[in-house]
């Protein structure tokens, strides 16, 4: 088996992204089949160092290529070589550099994906008001990715041991989620996450629930009948196992229970409510549909304890393990 690359990004540079990647690569070491590659700011890693006493031992290199990198090690590819940042960021606040530094990262990481040189991409928490100082059009990780790779259908899915969810929408007004919802794109994320369920988790035949909208259902709207249910059913033509819709009140509690390997979510919050509820620290958030694996830690960038050393690194080093085993299943089907 070929050496893979897992590209690691630091995320806002003012918040606990630099802390967690630390903390979580102490913790979590790369396979003998792959390397992973750390993109960021070595002079943000040297005042976290200074203020913490958090450091690891990385391999620098000028450049990447398919084959240059050896399993097993750390890499560290600085995009500040040339050009001092050291001053000009500002630790537990927005500020433009902060979303300068974080986007180039992402940009970074997004092109070495995209000429096939990394098979994943793990993204520390960034601050997405801060990148829009640089960027007015960026929405989030997730919509950077899918545009760049060209990704026709995506999903954002949330991962923990208990509980997994997939989000029929992602960040937009309430007031527009209804217009949203068509039974050609909810059919997608049910697709999507039969695939990532039987190839990331391994599971043979997942059981996929898919929510209402309104609540109790079809009581209070007609959403359920007129696109969530033709949705279900085109996805059981296709051989998954899928039901619905059902009231979301009862419908998490049954799938935390055991009843279900995943669930649609219609929007955000009826999602991310219960996710974080149950798995706050231990959840992954993971990007479907893209050509390669993304993953990243479920929460922000936590500017109030930023470089304070007192950052919970778990979530960080669930979405390094479940890249990991993402990319080793996917090169042991090549």
């Amino acid at each position: 088996m070929k050496c893979s690359i897992l590209a690691i990004t630091m995320g806002d540079p003012g918040g606990i992204g630099p802390e967690i990647v630390v903390k979580a690569l102490q913790k979590e070491k790369p396979s003998k089949h792959l390397a992973y590659l750390l993109i960021g700011s070595r002079q943000v890693f040297k005042k976290l160092c200074q203020r913490t006493g958090l450091w690891l031992p990385f391999k620098t290199v000028q450049s990447v290529s398919r084959g240059s990198l050896c399993a097993g090690n750390i890499y560290f590819l600085d995009i500040t070589r040339d050009s001092p940042v050291d001053g000009k960021i500002q630790i537990g606040k927005l500020c433009r550099e902060n979303g300068r530094l974080a986007l180039a990262v992402i940009e970074k990481a997004a092109s070495l994906a995209k000429q096939g040189i990394v098979d994943a991409i793990v993204t520390a928490p960034v601050n997405k008001a801060a990148i829009r100082l640089v960027d007015g059009k960026f929405i989030g990780h997730t919509e950077f990715l899918a545009q760049r790779s060209k990704a026709r259908r995506f999903a954002m899915m949330f991962v923990s041991p208990r509980l997994n969810v997939t989000l029929a929408t992602i960040h937009v007004p309430l007031k527009k989620v209804s217009g949203l919802l068509k039974k050609k794109s909810i059919l997608e994320k049910i697709l999507l996450t039969d695939e990532i369920l039987r190839r990331g988790l391994a599971i043979k035949k997942p059981r996929i629930a898919v929510c209402a909208l309104n609540p109790h259902g079809r009581e209070f709207g007609d959403e359920e009948v007129k696109v969530i249910e033709p949705a279900v059913r085109a996805a059981c033509h296709k051989g998954i196992n899928a039901s619905g819709p059902f009231s979301a009140d009862l419908l998490f509690h049954a799938a935390y229970h055991g009843k279900y390997d995943a669930v649609i979510a219609m929007y955000h919050d009826q999602a991310l409510a219960p996710f974080k509820l149950v798995a706050f620290h231990d959840g992954v958030n993971v990007t479907l549909g893209l050509p390669y694996i993304r993953t990243s830690p479920d929460h922000g960038t936590a500017f109030d304890i930023a470089y304070h050393g007192k950052a919970d690194p778990s979530s960080m080093t669930a979405a390094l393990r479940f890249a990991q085993k993402a990319v080793l299943a996917k090169c042991s089907r090549r």
